[in-house]
């Protein structure tokens, strides 16, 4: 059992101390959040819960990125608090079998008939779901290479979509780049910028 203190104490590469230098508190904000969904839950539709966590989970896996990765202690909270969402949702639902309740009831798009809840622990597909992917002749395509084992069985998590921050420096750069490129060569042709100039640097 970890004290307070303790919780986050790691020097470790890629680990970052994640400790308000005010309040002493180690992620407090985050849970709390989380909690707060709990609480205000009460009678509200499943869709929403879902669409609070999703929203709460954003904000500090944009921020922390690749920490998020290597700092396990915040993975473990992550994964907790993403459990206390499942077990309110199974409550509502007056059960907690896991057969009644499978991971493809939260974790498929809204189109589909899921409640599109955005994953951060290693959820396994259930084997006797998988014999829908022996029935297609395209395979596997909306996982991204080095997202799932070798048999294809884990659901994708948040942190695989979401760039490391050194990646998002050098684009930055990259854009920053050519957009003075581009500024230089329209003063000499005497003409201003348009979109359509700047189109390519986007969305690569």
């Amino acid at each position: 059992m970890r004290t307070s203190q303790e919780a986050f104490s790691n020097t470790r590469d890629g680990v970052w101390n994640l400790q308000n230098e005010q309040t002493k508190e180690h992620m407090k904000v985050f849970e709390n959040h989380v909690r707060q969904i709990l609480i205000s839950s009460g009678s509200t539709k499943f869709t929403k819960i879902v669409n609070r966590w999703n929203t709460a989970l954003i904000g500090p896996m944009t921020y922390f990125r690749e920490a998020t990765v290597h700092t396990q202690e915040l993975l473990d909270l992550l994964v907790k608090c993403e459990n206390k969402i499942h077990t309110r949702i199974k409550i509502g639902l007056n059960s907690k079998m896991p057969s009644r309740i499978p991971p493809v009831i939260f974790y498929a798009p809204k189109e589909i008939g899921g409640l599109g809840m955005l994953p951060m622990g290693p959820i396994l597909i259930p084997q006797s779901d998988l014999r829908y992917s022996q029935q297609t002749d395209v395979g596997v395509t909306h996982f991204r290479s080095g997202m799932s084992h070798e048999e294809d069985q884990l659901i994708p998590n948040l942190y695989h979509y979401i760039q490391p921050w050194e990646s998002e420096f050098i684009d930055s750069e990259r854009v920053g780049a050519e957009y003075a490129l581009k500024s230089q060569e329209a003063e000499s042709q005497n003409r201003q910028l348009t979109l359509e100039d700047l189109e390519d640097s986007w969305d690569r």
